[in-house]
């Protein structure tokens, strides 16, 4: 990997730059945050970055990630604590996915700013985001199975059922132009629709 550091380096080097690279794009964001800021707050030579990573775009995405999986073990843990599944129970847990997502700055400033995001999309390669999306649905697949073996949710395809989950989110690239004044009621009442349209079961 990196020529010239030893592994211990390479590893302290690494933890720098996921440590260094979610506090600029939390406070400035992407587009504003050069190579020369990451390489110098973590002390090494710019052409050294890509040693690690192939962008700043693709240091980014591995930072949400983590910031993602924090966020899907606190869903599903919530999700298996419910006894059973209902129309409100299934609303609560979209709703307490966007509440979990205000509590990460990052992935709260690239959702508000659809031009980040469009960034970070376009500097990574195709598979990269194929993967992306597989492992959101192999996280929700076993839940699925479950609700529809139980009789919970509707016999839809779980990759359709992931598609509309993940479709609900980017509503809030567009806060602004959907009104930030409405979006809290607008963001509930398409929480409320897709619950009713996928859980079968109204309230327990």
């Amino acid at each position: 990997m990196a020529k010239g550091f030893t592994e211990k380096e390479k590893a302290v080097i690494k933890a720098k730059l996921l440590e260094k690279g979610k506090y600029f794009f939390e406070t400035i964001g992407v587009k504003k945050t050069s190579i020369k800021d990451l390489t110098d707050a973590v002390g090494i030579a710019q052409g050294s970055f890509y040693l690690f990573y192939a962008s700043k775009e693709a240091l980014c995405f591995e930072i949400m990630e983590q910031e993602e999986e924090r966020l899907k073990a606190s869903l599903v843990t919530y999700l298996n604590e419910q006894n059973g599944m209902t129309q409100e129970i299934f609303k609560g847990f979209l709703m307490k996915s966007f509440s979990e997502i205000d509590k990460s700055p990052l992935i709260k400033r690239i959702m508000l700013e659809a031009d980040e995001l469009e960034q970070i999309v376009r500097r990574l390669p195709e598979e990269k985001i194929s993967q992306h999306i597989a492992r959101d649905e192999d996280t929700l697949a076993p839940l699925v199975r479950h609700w529809q073996e139980m009789g919970y949710i509707a016999a839809i395809p779980i990759n359709i059922i992931s598609g509309a989950i993940r479709g609900l989110f980017m509503l809030s690239i567009h806060k602004k132009e959907i009104g930030i004044e409405i979006f809290d009621s607008v963001l509930e009442l398409w929480c409320d629709s897709l619950s009713k349209g996928l859980i079968l079961k109204g309230e327990a």
